[in-house]
């Protein structure tokens, strides 16, 4: 690159290269916590409000069907077909105790969403102030922790139950036919999660207490 005189676009150059753009500054402060924001209100309104409009307008309510396909489909040469599909359904007339059950994991979700927002929202604060290594802030890392690990598994374990539900209430065609008992799709993502989480927590941890030695000392 060619320099003026004063070699300026050197230095320039040089400093724009050395910066460090995972550095939290004022405007990324502002931009995360309004993401946060974000994701409350989201979680409010799809976990929430938008079940009860859909209750109260007698909306049909969608679901996942697992079935098998066994003929109508052309595959090209080489290919084989394992019969296993999910289509998604609209059951219309849905029960009150359907509308809860399939509620009922966004409801879980949202809550989660929610609690973290509010933990990660107080970390950022106390991050901001220049003061991450507090006890409280351990606290908040490993309630985040607990909130993702086990209500994350706890969820999914709702949404088992929720789908069987209304796979084995004999409205849906060929669920009986289909031997629908009880299905779930379960992830270990919550847990690994979790352990990631507890970790960060343990580092936090460490560092108050070696925060704590250097106080003394002085």
């Amino acid at each position: 690159m060619d320099t003026n005189g004063s070699g300026k676009t050197t230095r320039s150059w040089h400093s724009f290269a050395k910066m460090d753009w995972l550095i939290f500054g004022r405007v990324d402060y502002v931009i995360t916590k309004l993401i946060l924001g974000i994701a409350v209100i989201s979680s409010v309104i799809f976990g929430l409000i938008g079940p009860v409009i859909d209750a109260v307008s007698k909306a049909p309510l969608p679901i996942s069907y697992p079935t098998t396909v066994r003929s109508g489909i052309e595959l090209p040469r080489g290919t084989t077909h394992d019969g296993e599909v999910s289509v998604p359904l609209l059951l219309h007339d849905p029960a009150l105790g359907e509308r809860l059950s399939s509620g009922a994991p966004n409801l879980l979700l949202a809550a989660m969403i929610i609690a973290i927002s509010w933990l990660l929202f107080h970390l950022l604060r106390s991050t901001e102030a220049r003061e991450p290594f507090t006890r409280r802030n351990v606290r908040r890392i490993n309630m985040m922790a607990l909130i993702v690990g086990v209500g994350g598994t706890v969820t999914q374990f709702v949404q088992g139950f929720a789908d069987s539900a209304v796979l084995t209430s004999g409205r849906l065609p060929d669920s009986s036919a289909n031997g629908l008992i009880f299905e779930l799709p379960f992830s270990l993502f919550p847990l690994v999660v979790m352990l990631l989480l507890a970790l960060i927590g343990e580092a936090f941890r460490r560092g108050v207490e070696l925060r704590e030695d250097v106080e003394g000392l002085v």
